[in-house]
């Protein structure tokens, strides 16, 4: 296998929409969602969830692509994308976040990027 087949984004394993899952789903390869999953959700290459896919379960990948909903909070360590039709209903941490308009999102957002954030010194009140 060439070093540029292990960095493709195809998919290793597919849960396909008419698929239920209760459980973890561990892999260690690239994923792609668009059934229903119930557990908990990680992979330590992509993620892809698709449209159709509904994940009530803690979510984790290097980086992912969601345009299904998730019930769950999603750690990414790379790029996370929301794509326009993403419900998360959770806390998100990830590297980078880019959202398209249309894309739903209810919880608290952590970035952890690779440059240095240093965040403003509060304001102190005058008395």
């Amino acid at each position: 296998m060439s070093q540029e087949n292990n960095h493709s984004s195809t998919p290793e394993s597919i849960v396909g929409p008419s698929v239920k899952i209760e459980g973890d789903l561990k892999s260690t390869g690239n994923l792609r969602i668009d059934g229903i999953v119930t557990g908990k959700v990680g992979t330590s290459q992509n993620l892809y969830i698709g449209e159709s896919a509904n994940i009530s379960a803690d979510v984790g990948a290097e980086n992912a692509v969601v345009n299904g909903t998730v019930q769950g909070n999603v750690k990414v360590v790379g790029t996370l994308v929301l794509g326009r039709t993403a419900k998360i209903s959770g806390d998100i941490s990830c590297g980078s976040l880019q959202v398209e308009q249309g894309a739903l999102f209810n919880g608290k957002c952590q970035m952890k990027g690779n440059g240095a954030f240093e965040p403003l010194p509060e304001k102190s009140e005058k008395k």
